[in-house]
């Protein structure tokens, strides 16, 4: 379960390393997110190794404090695949997302259920 204020692990090859939840996308008073789901979220931590030089941090696309939409693909709650066979990771993570729910970078590191890549 995903609300406002959760911490969230950034698993593709943006260079975000942690974001934090602002909004659950849904109907009106929709308060929770689950595997599957997209919210918006603000970037908060970045990888600084990889942006070493000067001209890297200008081009750069996520800074500090920017927001973006995600798309839940692990959380820490049961998922039901099967009736009796139940599904549970050990963190909540997120990729990166566009406005068409296309991820933004080419690879995701990890498991992603096949619920999810058959949307």
């Amino acid at each position: 379960m995903i609300q406002q204020g959760t911490m969230l692990k950034v698993t593709d090859k943006t260079g975000v390393v942690v974001v934090q939840c602002i909004k659950v996308f849904g109907p009106i008073r929709k308060k929770i997110a689950y595997l599957g789901d997209v919210v918006v979220v603000s970037v908060k931590k970045i990888n600084i190794k990889k942006l070493a030089s000067l001209k890297a941090k200008k081009r750069r696309k996520y800074k500090k404090g920017v927001l973006s939409r995600a798309l839940i693909i692990r959380t820490k709650t049961n998922f039901c695949r099967l009736p009796g066979v139940f599904i549970k990771f050990d963190e909540n993570t997120v990729v990166l997302v566009n406005k068409k729910v296309v991820p933004v970078s080419n690879r995701v590191f990890g498991p992603v259920l096949k619920e999810l890549c058959m949307k």
